[in-house]
């Protein structure tokens, strides 16, 4: 892929200082129309583990384009809050809207879904939970239930012959998988 298809993306992100941006950086986000999630204030990122400092406080932000935009017109946005320049078109904002809180890294300091500030309506769990993922979730379920594979492979097995709508949720969702095998089984034997 060449640079020129990293110019243009809907999602963007950068960081925020709160003693550097100005009074009013909430306001300009709303008077900008653009769907916007901001984390809770990190304040407690470790940036040293041996000396156990920690990173300056910053909020992280990523800003949704209904549209393609370019990464100039990214950069002009995120500018007028005075953070760092660099700014970074998302291949996942699924991923970095699980960042927002440290969702997928329990070794890093945890914050609250509730202090997830949504601006224009944006919506965190629209983003970072899908419903779709959950049906597929239940499916899985309801699979390991009816069918009782004994592992992952017999399950993905069981996906490719007989329910391909399935496969690439299961294939995505390794560790989940397993973990419902296990758990199905594991209740088996208690009973």
């Amino acid at each position: 892929m060449s640079t020129k298809d990293y110019g243009k993306g809907r999602y963007w992100s950068g960081l925020v200082y709160p003693d550097s941006c100005p009074a009013d950086w909430e306001e300009r986000m709303r008077l900008s129309g653009l769907q916007i999630l901001v984390s809770p204030l990190h304040d407690s990122d470790v940036a040293d583990e041996k000396t156990g400092e920690l990173k300056k406080p910053h909020r992280h932000v990523i800003a949704m384009w209904s549209n393609t935009t370019t990464k100039a017109s990214a950069e002009k946005f995120f500018a007028q809050f005075n953070g760092p320049a660099v700014v970074l078109r998302l291949e996942s904002p699924r991923g970095m809207a699980h960042y927002l809180i440290h969702l997928d890294d329990p070794q890093k300091a945890q914050y609250s879904r509730e202090d997830i500030i949504e601006v224009n309506g944006a919506d965190w769990r629209k983003l970072a939970l899908t419903d779709g993922a959950k049906d597929e979730a239940m499916s899985i379920v309801k699979l390991v239930e009816n069918e009782e594979p004994d592992g992952y492979f017999t399950l993905l097995k069981l996906c490719q012959e007989n329910h391909k709508e399935l496969l690439d949720f299961a294939t995505r969702q390794v560790v989940f998988c397993r973990e419902v095998i296990w758990s199905y089984w594991h209740t088996l034997r208690k009973e």
